[in-house]
């Protein structure tokens, strides 16, 4: 399943984004990818940081490390199906 987690708190099921432009647009900018141990996937804001976006409780507790800003989050595979 892939889903849109925002800062707010509010989880998007079934989220779907076909663009690249698309992607950026839902986590507000250029985008970073990063791999969890426990095999999800997050595409993150690659300045999130810089531009100073919210953190993002539950993205942090899915990846283990802080996030800010809105994130998608997908499994390994639908991470690769979500690519093309």
């Amino acid at each position: 399943m892939i889903q849109l987690i925002k800062s707010n708190g509010e989880v998007t099921d079934n989220f779907t984004a076909d663009t690249l432009k698309e992607k950026q647009d839902a986590v507000g900018g250029y985008i970073e990818v990063v791999h969890t141990p426990q095999g999800k996937v997050l595409i993150i804001n690659e300045e999130a940081r810089i531009k100073d976006l919210p953190f993002n409780l539950k993205a942090t507790e899915v990846a283990g490390q802080h996030i800010f800003g809105d994130v998608i989050c997908l499994d390994r595979q639908d991470y690769i199906n979500f690519l093309n």
